[in-house]
């Protein structure tokens, strides 16, 4: 299973992908991610062994995501 997700988060781009890395490096049990900062936009590749494993990780890199881009605003 496999999913690709593209986000545009304008100049943030890149310390939205800093701050998934950490969560893509440790090594998610059945699945592989790659986050690629391209321009104003984040692109987030995800595969998963089942279903199952490939919603989770979506949820989950979405919503971190979405903090890491609540956090640099409020900065």
């Amino acid at each position: 299973m496999k999913a690709q997700v593209s986000l545009k988060t304008g100049k943030n781009t890149k310390a939205i992908a800093e701050a998934l890395l950490v969560e893509a490096k440790e090594g998610l049990p059945k699945v592989n991610v790659n986050i690629l900062p391209a321009g104003e936009k984040l692109k987030i590749d995800i595969e998963a062994e089942d279903f199952i494993g490939l919603r989770a990780a979506l949820n989950s890199f979405l919503g971190w995501a979405c903090c890491a881009e609540g956090v640099i605003i409020n900065e």
